[in-house]
């Protein structure tokens, strides 16, 4: 009977310890299965939130991306006559991954383009005009914007003697050079500049044209399918240094005084007071504006959202007083060429007159495009399209010292002003709107292997109009280059001045 108690109680103590498991795992699992759906729901909610900001991150953005879309295509379309679906393969999505999201239409009978990103989102809309190439509506339709049109067709410069020798002329001829030149050594450095070393969009170097000149002749030119000696072509940031040499026609045929306070009204309570146009034509105004391309940074908000792009940059508040510091700033043109536009007389034709009347056609620039905003002044920050022999005129005004056939152009002193450095600048890399090679420590220039006296006219993607005084060399090269890498005018021009003998 005990045994059999025993057994029995060993029976029941093993079945309760059991049941005991049973029900433990029914526990663990229960509250496993709970974890998990409060987990589920934790990741859904996480999900939806991150889904919510991403949309809302997109809505916010695409204004910015369609706006760049819209905006170059046309340039390239109708200032440049390129051809869009290249331009939007080969220079417009390798710029930003957002932009492959980005839909185009192409309306020629308007010569308009709308851009909408993923194809129906905010679209936005960049209209041609006759003069003044293609501008992108912000607050404006493109009916207004017509309507508001009133500059003269007549003040398109022109070149009196086609006939006669570059730069007076169109002719170029290496019969006219009389200087011995190794002309096959000319042919393949220029040759070898232009060549692509891989089919990625992204790592090209997509040169456009490419021009060289030694003691004021052009000794070589190239260009890519498409593109000649009359395609007006993009310089970005190039075109702050055609605006600093509007600036200083301003001073020489208007009575500029670019030494006294600007005096804008809402600039009376904080250090704003005290900018000169000398602060703005230096970089050293003491605004803060951010010069990032990041989306909704200040420089593509600015290019891209804003009606009146020097308003837009005269609202930033100071960081310094005026002269205390220097930062590269596309605002800071834009604020120059709203002064500009505003002394002159604050219409189209007035400022018109100023660009093409009073500098370009001096100079025989025929190609030049210099792009408004909404406001009606120029873009003096980004754009400017002028054919790649037109930007070399305009290097070749400083190699002379502001002297075209006779005529002093620019102020006496101006091209030693706009090549000194600023005082704040780094590593002496400043002018006055035009970057400088001027360091004393080789390592410290951006082009280490050229002299001190080399400055350049620089732009986004590449565009590189290159003055050497003391080699008497000049070089112009425009593309659309994605990799900072894949094109410098260095090892070019160190080569040609070896073929060159000096």
């Amino acid at each position: 009977m005990v045994a059999g108690a025993n057994s029995c109680h060993g029976l029941f103590y093993r079945l309760f310890i059991n049941a005991s498991l049973i029900g433990d795992k029914k526990i663990i699992f229960g509250f496993i299965f709970h974890i998990d759906m409060k987990f589920k729901r934790i990741i859904l909610y996480t999900l939806f939130i991150l889904l919510v900001a991403l949309a809302g991150f997109l809505w916010r953005i695409a204004p910015e991306a369609n706006g760049y879309t819209a905006k170059y295509l046309c340039s390239l379309t109708y200032t440049s006559g390129l051809d869009p679906e290249q331009g939007m393969e080969l220079y417009v999505k390798p710029t930003h991954a957002l932009f492959s999201m980005v839909v185009p239409e192409i309306i020629r009978d308007k010569k308009e383009v709308t851009a909408r990103f993923l194809g129906f989102l905010r679209p936005r809309t960049a209209v041609w005009r006759e003069g003044c190439g293609c501008t992108l509506l912000v607050n404006k339709t493109a009916e207004e914007l017509h309507s508001a049109h009133d500059v003269p067709h007549a003040l398109k410069a022109s070149i009196d003697n086609m006939n006669a020798l570059w730069p007076d002329g169109t002719i170029v001829s290496r019969d006219s050079i009389r200087e011995a030149i190794n002309w096959s050594a000319i042919d393949s450095i220029l040759d070898e500049a232009m060549q692509e070393t891989t089919d990625d969009p992204a790592k090209r170097s997509n040169t456009l044209a490419l021009v060289v000149a030694w003691k004021g002749r052009i000794i070589g030119e190239r260009y890519a399918e498409g593109v000649d000696k009359n395609t007006s072509l993009l310089g970005w940031s190039a075109a702050k240094s055609v605006t600093g040499s509007l600036t200083g026609v301003m001073v020489k045929k208007h009575g500029m005084d670019i030494t006294v306070p600007i005096g804008l009204p809402q600039w009376a309570g904080d250090w704003r007071k005290g900018i000169t146009i000398n602060h703005l034509l230096r970089m050293e105004s003491g605004l803060d504006f951010a010069e990032d391309y990041a989306p909704l940074a200040d420089a593509t908000k600015m290019l891209y959202e804003s009606a009146d792009m020097g308003a837009f940059a005269a609202a930033h508040p100071p960081t310094t007083r005026p002269g205390e510091r220097w930062a590269y700033s596309s605002g800071t043109t834009n604020l120059l060429a709203d002064i500009l536009y505003e002394r002159i007389g604050g219409t189209p034709a007035a400022i018109h007159y100023l660009a093409y009347e009073e500098f370009f056609n001096k100079l025989g620039i025929t190609t030049a495009v210099f792009e408004h905003d909404e406001s009606d002044a120029f873009v003096g920050s980004s754009y400017l399209y002028m054919s790649a022999r037109d930007w070399l005129r305009v290097c070749k005004l400083y190699m002379d010292n502001g002297l075209w056939n006779g005529e002093q152009i620019l102020p006496p002193g101006w091209v030693k002003y706009a090549l000194t450095p600023a005082p704040q600048s780094t590593n002496a890399c400043y002018g006055a709107q035009i970057w400088l090679n001027a360091a004393n420590d080789p390592a410290d220039r951006k082009l280490p292997g050229l002299p001190p006296d080399t400055y350049m006219f620089r732009g986004f993607q590449g565009q590189w109009v290159v003055g050497i005084p003391s080699m008497d060399l000049m070089l112009v090269r425009l593309g659309v280059t994605h990799d900072d890498e894949a094109w410098s005018p260095e090892e070019v021009m160190l080569r040609l001045r070896s073929a060159l003998g000096m």
